[in-house]
């Protein structure tokens, strides 16, 4: 028998843990620049500077980071407890710095930091802290979050059909001069009635352009319902897909309402019928809160030699259904992009970063306007 191989089977199992936690990592990055104070006899940066110079690179990643990714009444508590916070970015975050560099002219140091933080362990430690949301008591007395049902519809634009320029042609006549004559008619009248005057004859061509008629198609959202599944469970919600919701409630199918979005006209014009249909699923699998959202894959542009960047257009709307009639209490409309090496990459990346960011965004509205 083969010797089982112990580090490799404890390092493969170490990727699979962090496998998922390290698609809630979230870029940032700052630069800062310290004054060095001229020495008698050295005016280069002493060990302290440096360290400093790296303490406020930190605070200022900090910083950013909570500016892109707290809104709402999040914002506002993050913002009245930045100190009790500023820990979260040494345990949650890993910082490098680069490009030190020491200007003998202008007497500056200067350095730049790029962070990685992991967004679902500060969500957490952050629910944890200040306990937003509000909590039931679920059975055994163990502590639950809101209930929320959602389902997030994508679609882009395939075939492009191009209107024909629409062109006429109309002839004009008309006389030059004739308002001169008339003129100098009103100023003497001994001006001769028979004075000619030269004739000329104008083509005028008007046009008119229309618009492009496109053709959607469907696009698959598993990765962005994914995202928005795991931002809210980061934050205290418990979740109910659509698609392993209408297996136990009746209601449109999945595919069904995703064909009805691509042969919309519109972004946002949805037939109340399907709506209902969703609602009345959810109503009869008791979920108090449902969020239905609308993502369009708008064009893809090139960024690079091998880099192309898609943005994502996201309607989302959520609703009380505690009532017989559905209140709307949150909404939102916003643009997100992504990038890859191919336009299929970018767009897969641009509608999982929207699923993420958007529904990030998204729970503050919810906590301050639903719950």
């Amino acid at each position: 028998m083969k010797k089982v191989n112990h580090w490799t089977a404890w390092s493969c199992l170490l990727l699979l843990l962090c496998g998922p936690a390290a698609a809630q990592m979230f870029e940032v990055r700052d630069r800062v620049a310290l004054d060095v104070p001229k020495a008698l006899f050295s005016s280069s940066p002493s060990a302290e500077l440096k360290a400093d110079a790296r303490k406020q690179a930190v605070d200022r990643a900090w910083r950013r980071y909570m500016a892109q990714n707290f809104s709402g009444a999040r914002a506002q508590q993050a913002m009245d407890n930045e100190a009790q916070l500023r820990s979260m970015a040494d345990r949650f975050c890993n910082f490098s710095f680069f490009d030190e560099r020491f200007d003998k002219d202008a007497g500056q140091f200067s350095l730049e930091v790029r962070g990685s933080c992991d967004q679902r362990a500060i969500d957490s430690e952050f629910n944890r802290l200040f306990r937003a949301t509000t909590q039931q008591a679920g059975v055994g007395g163990r502590a639950r979050g809101p209930l929320v049902g959602f389902v997030f519809l994508a679609r882009r634009a395939g075939t492009e059909t191009n209107e024909r320029e629409a062109s006429v042609t109309l002839s004009a006549t008309g006389s030059e001069g004739a308002s001169e004559n008339q003129q100098g008619a009103r100023r003497a009248a001994t001006v001769s009635s028979s004075e000619q005057t030269s004739v000329t004859q104008r083509a005028v061509t008007s046009s008119t352009t229309m618009d492009a008629m496109y053709r959607y198609e469907v696009e698959s959202t598993d990765d962005a319902m994914t995202a928005v599944a795991n931002s809210l469970q980061s934050n205290g919600f418990r979740v109910s897909r659509y698609p392993d919701l209408v297996t136990q409630c009746p209601g449109p199918s999945m595919g069904d309402l995703s064909k009805r979005y691509a042969e919309m006209s519109v972004n946002t014009a949805w037939n109340p019928k399907d709506t209902k249909g969703m609602y009345d699923a959810a109503r009869q699998c008791r979920l108090p809160y449902f969020a239905f959202g609308l993502m369009e894959v708008l064009k893809a542009r090139q960024v690079g030699l091998n880099a192309f960047e898609v943005v994502v257009s996201l309607n989302v709307k959520v609703s009380d259904l505690s009532e017989p009639l559905a209140v709307e209490c949150a909404s939102m409309n916003q643009q997100f992009a992504g990038r890859g090496a191919d336009r299929l990459e970018a767009a897969r990346s641009a509608l999982k970063i929207t699923g993420e960011q958007g529904s990030r965004e998204l729970i503050d509205i919810i906590r301050s306007n639903c719950l």
